[in-house]
């Protein structure tokens, strides 16, 4: 005899999910005392803490409830193409993580090009930075990620995509945009607008320090888009590896981009999947190709794209 049940999956997983047994009820329309005791139900089966209690914070997988996450995704992943008439379609929810970076540049068009491919299979998308989606992916409750290789991966498999490099954003007219290349130490003498995410701000420093210069930071931001317009009103000069497909601004107003000369550290783009094993998910597959695809298409395009006509000096 089986002793789980579907139901006790669902509501394990949704738990998981939304992270507490309120919100995964609230979600799926039922009862938390039906929530709480599937997953009661559960650890006794298997003599095994799913989640630790948080106070105030909710419910967060153990290590064993990592992995019977990960086995009970798939189960129902299973059951619901089982459920569904037989086509031969891929169908499900795909738990697809991105860096808040790269997702606007991106995601769309992979979201678009797997819509079309794949119709049947719906993608739950969460944007973060790299060390939260890598949580994420250690606790099973993300399928895969496009993030970048900071070096903080612990038991997740990562598949490099491309290498962008960094480059100079200043605002279009400055002196220094007439020139087609920069040093970093002529970046440091100007005020500097610093992206503020986990990581990507001690890998943005780490460049100035490798070149021997000091930055003046005078404004720091978590949003790509905040950086570029403090940027094209003047307010200070940047670095950035990820790079939008135009070199506007929100408000309309024009940056100028230059490539960077000296030795630099370029910034590996890569799909993460949780667990060590080179085993995809058939839901996955499909979403990696797509991303596999997308990167190829642009790869002389991401951040080495010519100069833009020499803007006019500064009167």
């Amino acid at each position: 005899m089986i002793h789980i049940n579907l139901r006790q999956l669902e509501y394990f997983v949704a738990a998981a999910r939304h992270g507490g047994a309120a919100r995964a009820a609230e979600a799926l329309a039922v009862s938390q005392p039906s929530i709480s005791k599937a997953i009661a139900d559960l650890e006794a089966l298997w003599g095994e803490a799913l989640f630790v209690r948080l106070h105030a914070r909710g419910l967060e997988l153990t290590a064993a409830g990592a992995e019977r996450h990960r086995q009970a995704h798939a189960l129902l992943a299973q059951a619901r193409r089982l459920e569904a008439p037989r086509s031969g379609a891929l169908a499900g929810l795909l738990r697809v993580g991105c860096l808040s970076t790269l997702a606007p540049r991106w995601l769309p068009d992979m979201l678009l090009r797997l819509r079309a491919a794949h119709p049947a299979i719906e993608v739950q998308l969460v944007e973060g930075d790299t060390e939260a989606l890598t949580r994420m992916l250690e606790r099973g409750t993300l399928d895969l990620a496009l993030l970048y290789d900071l070096g903080l991966a612990r038991g997740v498999r990562l598949e490099p995509l491309a290498e962008l490099w960094p480059y100079a954003l200043l605002p279009w007219g400055h002196p220094l945009a007439r020139s087609a290349s920069l040093s970093l130490a002529e970046l440091a003498r100007e005020p500097l607008v610093l992206i503020k995410l986990p990581h990507s701000r001690e890998y943005f420093l780490s460049l100035f320090r490798q070149a021997g210069v000091t930055p003046r930071i005078v404004q720091e931001s978590a949003s790509l888009e905040m950086v570029r317009s403090l940027v094209a009103n003047g307010l200070g000069v940047s670095l950035l590896t990820t790079r939008p497909a135009r070199d506007w601004a929100y408000d309309g107003k024009r940056i100028a981009c230059r490539r960077l000369r000296g030795p630099l550290t370029a910034q590996s783009v890569v799909l993460a999947y949780p667990g060590a094993e080179a085993f995809l998910s058939p839901l996955a597959a499909p979403f990696a190709e797509v991303a596999r695809a997308a990167f190829a298409r642009q790869a002389d395009a991401l951040t080495r794209r010519e100069p833009e006509p020499e803007p006019p000096a500064v009167p």
